[in-house]
């Protein structure tokens, strides 16, 4: 691919729309990316691993998978380039370990991002990266409300299954 069909790419990610229509800011951002090519069976990245990248899926086709505490992995979804997902943003944010596995399906093609390079710009050009975190801030409440959200489903289903036993 050309810089240009990347940055072409790139302005169908929800991640970007706030800066797609800037062509200069759109160069600054791809320019940070490294293209990776993985091979189907692989991991892009494993559960408690130590991340420090973003992804994003310009094509082919993953899976997302969790352990259980006994340590056998499950599906939580499987994503396709065409669904315009990124992957590993938290990352970006702070140095934790990875919260779940992407394992590749198909073989793909990704744009990754260091944390160090998205500091860096972020730095230099606030302009183009506040919005950029701005944007990964929703997505990361987005995901905490529907964790929520399944506790709360959880805890209701415990409570209504204790008081079907008791009767």
């Amino acid at each position: 691919m050309t810089s240009e069909d990347i940055i072409n790419r790139l302005k169908d990610f929800a991640l970007f729309e706030d800066i797609a229509q800037n062509h200069d800011k759109m160069i600054k951002v791809s320019d940070i990316f490294e293209a990776r090519h993985i091979k189907a069976g692989e991991y892009i990245m494993k559960q408690g691993d130590q991340g420090e990248e973003l992804y994003i899926l310009m094509s082919g086709a993953v899976r997302v998978c969790k352990n259980t505490k006994q340590n056998e992995e499950y599906t939580i979804v499987d994503l396709k380039a065409e669904y315009n997902v990124f992957f590993g943003e938290i990352a970006l944010m702070d140095s934790d370990v990875r919260s779940a596995s992407i394992k590749v399906l198909e073989d793909c093609d990704v744009l990754v991002m260091g944390k160090d390079s998205f500091i860096e710009l972020g730095n230099s050009y606030p302009e183009i990266c506040l919005p950029i975190t701005r944007t990964i801030g929703k997505k990361i409440c987005s995901n905490l409300r529907n964790a929520n959200n399944d506790v709360i489903l959880l805890f209701d289903a415990l409570v209504n299954e204790i008081q079907s036993t008791q009767l």
